[in-house]
């Protein structure tokens, strides 16, 4: 009798367990079907997180919002309209929802690359003392001033001058100078400066200038002036350095992995700190042949027209390099939802509903990316707001958008800490 008394003992405490967890599992359901039925506390951000009540998320701290289940839902239209989403008018504007429809259009690599303005090479002179003298008058006694060519640009005394001037003469009055020789005085004329109309001057009167007035073989700007009056130059010397503005160069250090994208003759856009909102246009004309061994960069030069003097040698600025690259599905960037593996496009697929496309992009240009391919020409895709609807369908379906720092999801914690008290009853 003893022996069976024990016996019993056992049974009846595991009967009394049985009973305790089934009525806390229909209890649990009841709870669930509650909440099913009037709706559940969830965080935007994390919308695994499902709560009772109003409270803070347990993840990141954010206020949780009220989602209602809605009872009209079918099982089997809940399946149909799983990567579906809609949205009211209001809905839509408050998202700040804006459509557009996806095209070809020409696939251009744009270059960004920093550079300056310097002055033409092939415009630039010097203008020198071809014989030694002084320097008796300055016409031109300003940097910056623009001079034509054939105007008068400084007046001058020189010993060799007088006498070169001397022998021309005396080749002209002697009747038995050669022809050879008169050419000759009269190239050694043309050589140190003097103008056909000097000369034939010279011709005429016979007489000998002490002084000579030295005229501009050239047009442009003098950049500097090296001269002061009554200095003696020698020959040779420097006396001023003009340049044509007219036409720049620009010089744009473009790394090397993107030279694919420069190629001679093609166009470039040009935008100057000096004049923000403004562009220019110009050609690139020369790839310099050697790479900074430390920017990796290379050399491009473009030609530019001044614009009327408003482009200025020694102004900084910002090249573009454009590329066309074909024809191909282009949409704006912000349609494009990048989560990991996971690239989404929501299409407008009714009035008020949008499809989430699973998409496949290729480069991107600009403020665009390429379609490859889950969308064809002519679909209606979200080109604003996309993240939002993004947000509405992973509330709607309760999926996760994944754990940061690799804190897991607080159902799971429960879940696991249930199953603790649970083994240490």
């Amino acid at each position: 009798m003893k022996m069976t008394k024990y016996l019993l003992i056992p049974l009846i405490a595991l009967s009394l367990i049985f009973v305790a967890c089934s009525k806390t599992e229909e209890n649990g359901k009841h709870e669930h079907e509650v909440v099913k039925k009037d709706g559940y506390w969830t965080c935007t951000m994390h919308p695994q997180v499902h709560m009772d009540g109003p409270g803070s998320c347990p993840i990141c701290g954010m206020d949780l919002i009220k989602k209602v289940a809605d009872e009209a839902e079918e099982p089997e239209k809940d399946k149909d309209m799983a990567n579906m989403v809609t949205l009211t008018g209001k809905k839509q504007v408050l998202a700040n929802v804006s459509t557009v429809f996806v095209k070809n259009e020409s696939m251009q690599d744009q270059v960004t690359a920093y550079s300056y303005l310097d002055f033409a090479e092939n415009n630039r002179k010097t203008i020198s003392a071809r014989f030694n003298g002084r320097i008796e008058k300055l016409f031109v006694d300003k940097t910056g001033d623009y001079i034509k060519k054939g105007q008068p640009l400084f007046e001058i005394y020189s010993p060799d001058l007088v006498q070169a001037q001397n022998e021309y003469l005396i080749a002209l009055n002697n009747s038995s100078s050669s022809v050879s020789l008169i050419k000759a005085s009269k190239k050694k004329l043309e050589i140190f400066g003097l103008t056909s109309e000097q000369i034939q001057t010279l011709e005429k009167s016979k007489e000998i200038n002490i002084t000579l007035t030295y005229y501009s073989p050239i047009s442009g700007t003098v950049i500097e002036k090296k001269v002061q009056e009554g200095v003696y130059v020698n020959e040779g010397a420097t006396i001023y350095d003009v340049a044509e503005l007219s036409t720049l160069w620009n010089i744009a250090e473009v790394y090397e992995n993107n030279l694919s994208n420069v190629k001679v003759g093609s166009s470039v856009k040009l935008h100057l700190r000096a004049y923000p909102g403004e562009e220019f246009n110009g050609k690139v004309t020369f790839i310099y042949p050697v790479i900074n061994s430390q920017t990796r960069t290379v050399k491009v030069r473009s030609g530019f027209s001044s614009v009327g003097g408003k482009l200025k040698p020694q102004m900084y600025g910002e090249t573009i390099f454009n590329k066309a690259g074909g024809q191909g599905l282009l949409v704006p960037a912000d349609a494009v939802i990048i989560a990991g593996k996971r690239v989404v496009v929501w299409a407008k697929a009714g009035d008020g509903m949008f499809e989430a496309r699973n998409v496949t992009i290729g480069n991107r240009y600009g403020d665009k990316y390429q379609i490859v391919s889950g969308l064809t020409e002519g679909d209606e895709i979200a080109a604003t707001g996309g993240f939002l609807i993004d947000s509405e369908s992973q509330l709607k379906t309760g999926m996760p958008t994944g754990h940061q720092h690799g804190v897991p999801p607080p159902t799971q914690k429960k879940k696991s800490a249930d199953g603790m008290e649970g083994m240490k009853m």
